[in-house]
């Protein structure tokens, strides 16, 4: 990990996606598509934004849920278009935890790192990072689910820390229901469903027209706790309904390589719990 942990969008922030990032997209669609065997399908994808000529455009936020497995930022990557690109927030643990993985994520780019109790500065970081993604003209993208797992067919609780970055950006919010990666086998289906875009205000109930509420203001907390609240009601059917219809359609499959659930396994605390394990195990 380095000695001051960078809460700076890493690589170039771009809405065009590089010749590196191009090759690495193909080289994962093989492996999900050809070698997996995955069967990924994009579901109402007339709610993506789009330009005055049609085309898709840039400047706002994905809010995917749930989030379960290290493939779900894959299946945004591999069904969402490639320009304009997408960014994520991610787990800085996660990206700096070997040489690999910064030479990796420093190559390819197109992640923002967040890192555990950053406090008030790293949340003035995480604002200007956002800005800079969303005024490149690129897709911001927040998984804005936090704590322990949940059940197959919900959600984790919504926190409200993605409603600040909503309020003081104003970009359009798009919920996306991610379906089938609870459990992952060669051949699995994949879903990516997109609901109707939304706004930061017409989450917390206020007019379209309204001005946004004072930053670091009591209103703004409300109105960020509010959309957080919004937001699970907004999409706490559409979850289980899409959890329902896989599992109908999966009655049959075969499930073979089941390890592919568990294959890359990114999360922080896991790894390092499984570390202290080992540690542990040496000690004795």
């Amino acid at each position: 990990m380095p000695a001051e942990p960078p809460t700076e969008p890493i690589g170039v922030v771009s809405a065009s996606p590089g010749v590196v990032f191009r090759l690495a997209m193909g080289l994962c669609r093989f492996l999900a598509t050809v070698v997996f065997g995955l069967r990924l399908e994009l579901q109402g994808a007339e709610h993506l934004p789009k330009d005055d000529g049609g085309h898709p455009a840039g400047s706002w936020m994905a809010l995917p849920v749930p989030h379960r497995r290290w493939i779900d930022p894959f299946l945004l990557l591999l069904l969402l278009p490639i320009r304009p690109r997408v960014v994520f927030f991610a787990d800085g643990r996660v990206l700096f935890r070997t040489r690999f993985r910064r030479f990796l994520f420093r190559l390819i780019g197109g992640v923002v790192p967040v890192w555990p109790h950053g406090g008030t500065k790293a949340f003035w970081a995480h604002i200007d990072a956002a800005r800079q993604v969303l005024e490149a003209g690129a897709v911001f993208v927040i998984f804005p689910e936090a704590g322990p797992p949940s059940a197959p067919d919900r959600a984790r609780p919504i926190q409200s820390g993605f409603g600040y970055l909503a309020l003081r950006t104003g970009v359009p919010l798009v919920p996306m229901i991610v379906g089938g990666t609870g459990e992952l086998y060669r051949g699995r289906r994949l879903v990516l469903r997109v609901l109707p875009a939304t706004t930061a205000l017409e989450l917390a109930g206020h007019s379209a027209f309204a001005p946004p509420p004072r930053p670091n203001g009591p209103q703004e907390r409300d109105a960020a706790h509010r959309i957080a609240e919004t937001f699970t009601e907004l999409t706490t059917a559409p979850v289980a309904t899409l959890h329902a219809e896989i599992e109908r359609d999966a009655a049959g499959d075969k499930r073979r390589w089941p390890w592919l659930t568990h294959w890359l396994d990114w999360d922080a605390d896991a790894a390092d719990a499984a570390r202290a394990a080992r540690e542990a195990a040496k000690e004795r």
